[in-house]
């Protein structure tokens, strides 16, 4: 069973898994995009790209030496609201690994010219972000989802903030983000629980001042919104999205289900209506963010320009049926099999069970095992299904967005559709 253990203000989460070779660890910290100020959009995704290029004691190419070139691989993300460094390796490696991580997160050397170097690679992501229409259009979804709120803003920053962080700004904002009270170390593996703490103990032994972060709620999304963005694309990036709920909502788990009825896989209703009954596009899915004080729920298609209003009203049409209709019992059977079961599978590999219990921890302040979370979705009924889709999708406040060779009457032609 996992562990919840204080180790000098940090939290560290242990769960013994034993059996295999391998094992998972990652550093998680609670210093996402949205904790930025409006000058450094991009610092958090700009310090997790320089904790890479070298700490007090590991080089950068010491620091991927040291962990791929024993078996291993290293990689790390910035979202909105969390940075995280993690490492997947043999379990033999697991003291040097723990080290180099450690090393990296605390003892970053930020010198100058690696950060110059790195700003141009930023740079170019953004510039490579902007040219992928699907992306694009993610961007351009979430703007109008949470207009002029962090949580809208771009997590990789703009050309103009990121050319204006400096040395003395990514420091400022570790010291203030990167401390123990702010950080969880999330463990899964086959190793001694007693000479990780000892380690751990001796790499952080000043408990760090306690972080008290305010976050202020976006406000409600109202109207259509819309926005066009033209390209000479052979094909369009559709967009569609509603306000949703926060992962602290005691129905995210209902919300979870809607997203595998409609559009998680290859058997969910919009794949089946858009793609394999009318054809209109290749692809089409759904997805679910989810915050503390808020969430939304999104739907991407690719599809030619010909075709976005038939899609938008095929996909309003889908999304009215789940608000007018319960759905069956056995398109719900078939859809808590497959949300148990994408769990379950992730749970058996460190890596999946790492990650978890990190998110579980951070988001909901303990940990749910995996019989207590395949309780509460076998639990979940079809008119909870109806009652949560009558409450996110309100097509009146809704957001739409497109990238690609689009008219310049498409806003007005979208407005025009019958709801």
């Amino acid at each position: 069973m996992p562990e919840v253990i204080d180790i000098n203000g940090l939290t560290f989460i242990f769960n013994p898994f034993v059996g295999i070779e391998t094992a998972s660890l990652g550093i998680f910290l609670k210093a996402g995009s949205r904790f930025e100020t409006k000058d450094t959009k991009g610092i958090a995704h700009f310090l997790e790209h320089m904790v890479f290029k070298g700490s007090r004691k590991y080089s950068c190419s010491k620091i991927k030496r040291e962990i791929e070139g024993r078996g291993g691989s290293l990689n790390a993300f910035t979202s909105q609201e969390l940075t995280a460094y993690y490492a997947y390796f043999l379990n033999r490696n697991l003291i040097t690994t723990l080290d180099i991580l450690i090393d990296m997160v605390f003892e970053p050397l930020f010198k100058p010219e690696d950060i110059e170097r790195e700003r141009k690679v930023i740079l170019e992501e953004i510039k490579m972000y902007n040219d992928l229409p699907s992306s694009r259009g993610a961007m351009l979804l979430d703007k109008l989802i949470w207009k002029g709120h962090p949580l809208g803003e771009e997590v990789i920053g703009y050309v103009p903030t990121v050319e204006n962080i400096d040395r003395q700004k990514l420091n400022q904002f570790k010291e203030k983000y990167y401390i123990p009270s702010n950080m969880v170390i999330s463990f899964s593996g086959n190793f001694s629980k007693k000479n990780i703490i000892n380690r751990l103990e001796k790499k952080i032994k000043i408990v760090g001042k306690k972080s008290k972060f305010k976050m202020v709620a976006p406000l409600p999304c109202r109207g259509l919104n819309i926005a066009v963005e033209k390209k000479q694309l052979e094909q369009t990036h559709l967009c569609l999205g509603f306000r949703g709920i926060s992962y602290l909502h005691p129905e995210r788990l209902v919300m979870q289900l809607i997203n595998v009825i409609l559009g998680a896989n290859m058997s969910s209703r919009l794949f089946e209506e858009l793609r394999e009954k009318r054809s209109l596009c290749y692809d089409i899915s759904t997805e679910v963010k989810k915050y503390k004080d808020s969430g939304g729920f999104m739907i991407h298609a690719g599809l030619d320009k010909s075709k976005i209003l038939v899609a938008i009203r095929t996909i309003l049409k889908e999304l009215q049926k789940l608000k007018d209709k319960k759905v069956s019992s056995a398109e719900l059977l078939r859809a808590k099999d497959y949300l148990s079961g994408q769990i379950a599978m992730s749970l058996e590999r460190p890596q999946g069970m790492m990650f978890f219990l990190a998110e579980s921890f951070i988001t909901l302040g303990k940990i749910y095992d995996y019989q207590s979370i395949k309780k509460e979705i076998e639990a979940i009924t079809p008119f909870q299904i109806k009652e949560m889709a009558n409450k996110i999708f309100k097509f009146q406040n809704m957001c739409i967005s497109c990238v690609g060779d689009i008219s310049d009457k498409l806003k007005n032609d979208i407005r025009s559709l019958k709801k």
